[in-house]
């Protein structure tokens, strides 16, 4: 055997299931398996991002950070067999690729369904300015707020992503110039800072990342919140959910331009350099995304990537569970918006995200936000030379 593997992971309650079962892969295989770092994604990205040398041999990633961790991580062509890739769901395998190479394989698909409490909203919103008014009609702070979202980084940089594009602007057009100076990108941020404003979401908001965002729904504090996949079991377990048996789920309702949208990708596993020279290594990714590890994370809520698992989980799946499969099938196949692939995307991703919350919170003006974003995305842009 050889040395000891040092992995680098994603960490919260959506993520941590799955480690639990790195005991049993090691008394398998006799492999030994040091977390030596985790952390939320923002963090895992500028922990590695800081490092002249990356000391692991798998980390976590995402399909919209791999590319500009090219330096680091291994392309995967030569290590897995087409045999192994086959029960993947094929897009899912592509958006792993980067200029052709596979540089990581799927442990799931994220995308968001708008959760909303059946004892307060007899029907979804269809529309946002629907959900905005029923938001205000259920608001009770500070026992209990209309709506909720991420208040910063990754998850408010997706929910601006998504308005957006619901109101018809571009965050992403082919010259990655954002065209949001104009109605959309207005009504977007306008509806951001209604919310905070007016008080209709917890005023700790710009603070709050997923996990905050979960708990805020599950103990009763929120009427509405759009969610990821993997806390759902959360919400149905009576045993630490106020609201397991009062929610149901819906898609997002639609924008201004008649659309209604999902941020999203997939999570994957990655080697590095360093651990794509030791077959130990390939082991535990191969491992982690396992049919019999996406069954854990499936059961937890996640999107199976699987053919074999998403099937499993059909079968086993209540009315409610295959009601829900059907959504998060239907939002993947028509209404998922996904990130252009390029290397300084983490760059403007922060960017945004920190002008998004200052227009939210009132320190900048709409107009003035969305000019910063343009200005500061083109120069990233000018500066990197990636157009």
């Amino acid at each position: 055997m050889g040395d000891e593997l040092r992995v680098a992971l994603i960490s919260g309650p959506a993520y941590d299931r799955l480690y639990e079962s790195l005991p049993e892969f090691t008394a398998t295989t006799g492999i030994k398996v040091e977390i030596a770092f985790r952390g939320d994604h923002p963090t895992l990205n500028r922990h590695l991002a800081s490092l002249a040398e990356v000391p692991y041999d798998l980390i976590s990633t995402h399909t919209k950070y791999a590319p500009s961790q090219l330096d680091f991580l291994a392309p995967l062509d030569d290590l897995i067999d087409g045999a192994t890739l086959d029960d993947f769901a094929s897009p899912l395998i592509e958006l792993a690729r980067i200029d052709g190479s596979l540089y990581g394989l799927p442990r799931n698909f994220d995308v968001r369904l708008l959760h909303y409490r059946t004892d307060l909203i007899t029907s979804p919103p269809a529309t946002w300015d629907e959900l905005l008014e029923l938001a205000r009609a259920v608001n009770r702070p500070p026992d209990r707020y209309g709506f909720a979202f991420p208040g910063r980084e990754s998850g408010l940089f997706g929910t601006f992503f998504e308005l957006v594009e619901m109101a018809g602007g571009r965050l992403f057009p082919e010259d990655l110039a954002p065209d949001i100076e104009n109605d959309a990108g207005r009504w977007a941020l306008s509806l951001l800072r209604t919310f905070y404003l007016e008080g209709l979401v917890p005023p700790e908001l710009p603070m709050w990342h997923y996990d905050e965002v979960h708990d805020c729904f599950r103990s009763g504090r929120a009427a509405m919140v759009g969610e990821w996949p993997g806390y759902y079991r959360f919400h149905r377990d009576p045993a630490i959910s106020c609201v397991h048996d009062r929610f149901a789920l819906s898609i997002y309702p639609i924008g201004p331009a008649g659309k209604s949208l999902a941020y999203g990708g997939s999570h994957t596993f990655a080697l590095t350099k360093r651990g794509a020279r030791k077959p130990e290594a390939l082991e535990l990714l191969l491992y982690l995304t396992s049919a019999e590890r996406q069954i854990i994370e499936a059961r937890q809520g996640c999107v199976p990537v699987r053919h074999s698992i998403m099937d499993q989980m059909q079968r086993e799946a209540d009315a409610i569970d295959r009601a829900r499969l059907q959504l998060l099938q239907e939002v993947i196949a028509h209404r998922t918006l996904i990130p252009p692939k390029f290397a300084h995307y983490p760059e403007i991703e922060e960017v945004l995200w920190q002008t998004v919350q200052r227009a939210t919170i009132g320190y900048l003006t709409i107009d003035e936000a969305l000019r910063q974003i343009k200005e500061r995305v083109a120069s990233i842009c000018r500066e990197r030379s990636i157009r």
